[in-house]
């Protein structure tokens, strides 16, 4: 690549911080989110914020196990659960936005499985979340939501701020994805007035000056390195060679911070670029620092990631070693491809993600109970 061109794809994935969660052990995260799950629908008071933690995460272990479409249905399962009792009285009309939850993770599913237009209509905008038919399709269309409900989940400023950013952010991330260029930069242009301060924003919008040949502004001498910037001369450094030492100051930076899931994220893009420029000194010592911070969260699946990044990098690291050993008994769909693990069986035939759907299964039991009982 020239000193300074222009970057010839959009990444498939954006870097901005958004709260990721650390890749844990999946047996872990199973036996986790069916003990939780069974906790909030024993209550005499249904706990909603357990409930949804749970349902949220659990649908998440079973896509990173390789079960997509029991993914997919535990995503029915907990919006069948939320909008039940909402229409039962169990829990108040303003809960109705935490019904759009596993609609939105329905959407996440179909960009992982590389279905991105399909993806689209599950982050709808606040103006059309009433036409955009959420959960009016697929399985279960007898659980569409109103124009009443929708108006419900758009009632507060928090419920209307989650709409809107989901659709920003998940629509941004959709046509990353999908490498459209043309429709990023017409949502971009949309949003840049009203959610700039949202950090995907900002780094589309970098992206797409980069792809235009254009240069992003360089950081202030005197700023703080964030996430967010740190995402940005990521994008930067793949197409100037002139911004490699400032985004190795901004990683090293970063590497001294609080260790979260968004943190690994850009540690482990910026080690790529630092490779991609041959800067392989640099490149190691900051994917070492990603396996400390990988250890420090426990998560597993980066942690394989890395070592094996490591390892191809500096062989004589021990990094190929560690990464066997931590992919010994992974329930990660990847870990398992990359190691030459045989896949997992359908979640509902093994039993360490079995116990997961049968707590999702008696919850809804459960809740249904309490709906005819109110």
């Amino acid at each position: 690549m020239d000193a300074s061109a222009p970057v010839r794809d959009l990444p498939l994935r954006l870097l901005s911080p958004e709260n990721r969660l650390t890749k844990t052990s999946v047996w872990e995260r199973a036996r986790e989110c069916a003990a939780e799950m069974e906790r909030a629908s024993r209550r005499a008071s249904f706990d909603v914020d357990a409930y949804c933690r749970a349902a949220n995460r659990g649908a998440l272990v079973l896509a990173m196990a390789g079960d997509l479409a029991e993914s997919e249905r535990s995503c029915w399962r907990q919006a069948r659960v939320l909008l039940s009792l909402v229409r039962g009285g169990v829990l108040p009309r303003s809960e109705t936005v935490r019904v759009l939850q596993p609609w939105i993770n329905i959407g996440r599913l179909r960009v992982i499985r590389g279905d991105w237009e399909g993806a689209l209509p599950h982050f709808p905008a606040p103006e059309g979340l009433a036409d955009a038919g959420v959960f009016a399709s697929g399985a279960y269309p007898e659980h569409g939501l109103t124009p009443d409900e929708a108006e419900s989940a758009l009632g507060t400023e928090a419920g209307r701020t989650f709409v809107t950013h989901t659709h920003v952010v998940e629509t941004a991330k959709a046509l990353a994805r999908g490498r459209r260029e043309d429709l990023l930069a017409a949502h971009v242009s949309r949003w840049r007035g009203t959610a700039r301060a949202l950090p995907h924003v900002r780094e589309a919008s970098a992206l797409l000056a980069l792809r235009a040949g254009a240069r992003v502004p360089e950081p202030a001498p005197d700023s703080v390195p964030t996430l967010a910037s740190a995402a940005v001369e990521v994008h930067a450094a793949s197409a100037d060679v002139a911004r490699t030492d400032t985004l190795l100051r901004a990683l090293d930076a970063l590497a001294e911070g609080a260790p979260s899931a968004d943190l690994v994220t850009v540690l482990r893009a910026g080690a790529g670029a630092l490779l991609a420029r041959g800067r392989e000194e640099d490149g190691a010592r900051v994917l070492r620092r990603t396996a400390r911070v990988c250890r420090a969260l426990r998560d597993e699946a980066e942690l394989f990631a890395v070592l094996g990044e490591l390892a191809g990098t500096d062989p004589e690291s021990g990094a190929a070693e560690e990464a066997r050993a931590v992919a010994a008994d992974s329930g990660y769909a990847f870990v398992r491809a990359r190691s030459g693990l045989p896949p997992l069986p359908p979640a509902e035939r093994e039993p360490r993600l079995a116990v997961l759907l049968a707590a999702e299964r008696e919850a809804e039991s459960r809740t249904s109970l309490a709906r005819e009982t109110t």
